[in-house]
């Protein structure tokens, strides 16, 4: 992969990273290392020809669908099923956030669901693992603090969302914290207004609600996201800044936007980084809170989160205190309760 000139500005404060998905945090050599052990045949057979083929920078681009399709689902979601390698997985994401970035609050998003080898093994031994990885990086590292966001998924049947967050409400007390939505609309059979019912039957349960809308072309789905789920904050959402009735109704609801800059445009969420420099600058002006997060910051060049924010800061996207005035917003919306591990005992 070719690499680019490293930021300069790093931020002295630690961290928040709100937005980020468990298959797209794990090493690209740890995805390596585990095909290997498990005979797992890949596309590539040269490391480096792997490593490139899984990853994407602002050289190399794909649309959310296609990679999707093509590389995240079929490839990374089996490489990142079982027991151990959800357990390990998770353990060393968190770990490892912390190391890197000094990440000291963290909320880990994932679909049981895709890491089980499509109903092969129990489900709750799944998220059991889950857990036990997320415990381990808490007792590992006193400063942190974690939670798990179960993900519901557009491409799945009602009856399967369902199953997601009665378990999301099952191991609430463990450190389940939230619902998301994730997943690009499927040609026919889903409807959002359904799932009014299951994100009011989380909510009643203690749980909290992001839904991913707003990465796309249009901001129709954005619109009824907010009318019918209501979600306290909004995965992504940069297409936002193209409609100033909605911004509004984004500040009058205090709902607040997730922006994941580097995986926005390796995704072409937005077309380059004039585009998503003129979104957040319009976000900011119409007051709408977001934060800054990671998403995918194994998959995806320079997404680590302390390097988000030394290039945000050096392109002049945004200050250093105004992003600093972001992890504030990601430290005041969290999910995650205080207390590091004894949050959940």
């Amino acid at each position: 992969m070719k690499h680019t000139s490293r930021p300069t500005n790093f931020p002295n404060f630690p961290l928040a990273d709100l937005h980020a998905h468990l298959g797209a945090s794990v090493s690209p050599t740890t995805y390596w290392e585990i095909a290997h052990e498990q005979g797992f045949k890949l596309p590539e057979r040269d490391y480096h020809r792997f490593i490139e083929y899984i990853t994407l920078s602002q050289d190399r681009k794909m649309n959310l669908k296609d990679y999707f399709d093509n590389i995240y689902h079929p490839l990374l979601d089996p490489l990142s099923s079982g027991t151990f390698a959800v357990e390990t997985a998770t353990f060393e994401i968190m770990g490892g956030a912390y190391r890197s970035s000094d990440i000291t609050l963290i909320e880990l998003r994932n679909n049981p669901m895709k890491h089980n080898h499509g109903g092969q093994e129990d489900l709750d031994h799944i998220i059991m693992a889950m857990l036990r990885g997320m415990e381990k990086a808490l007792l590992q590292y006193p400063k942190l603090r974690a939670g798990l966001i179960f993900c519901m998924d557009r491409q799945f049947s009602f009856e399967q969302n369902a199953i997601i967050v009665e378990k999301a409400i099952k191991y609430r007390r463990r450190g389940v914290v939230a619902i998301d939505l994730a997943n690009y609309y499927p040609t026919s059979g889903f409807d959002l207004k359904e799932y009014k019912s299951l994100v009011l039957k989380a909510r009643n349960a203690g749980l909290k609600v992001t839904i991913h809308s707003g990465e796309t072309p249009g901001t129709n789905d954005l619109w009824e996201v907010v009318e019918y789920l209501k979600p306290e904050r909004i995965g992504h959402g940069i297409k936002a800044a193209h409609d100033k009735k909605l911004m509004k109704r984004l500040v009058k609801n205090n709902i607040v936007l997730e922006i994941c800059p580097m995986s926005n445009i390796a995704t072409r969420a937005v077309e380059n980084i004039e585009e998503l420099a003129s979104n957040i600058k319009t976000l900011k002006e119409n007051n709408v809170r977001f934060t800054i997060n990671t998403d995918w910051p194994e998959m995806i060049e320079g997404a680590h989160l302390n390097d988000q924010f030394a290039m945000l800061a050096d392109k002049g996207i945004l200050r250093m205190d105004e992003l600093r005035e972001c992890t504030k917003t990601a430290f005041e919306s969290t999910f995650v309760p205080n207390g590091g591990i004894n949050a959940y005992l």
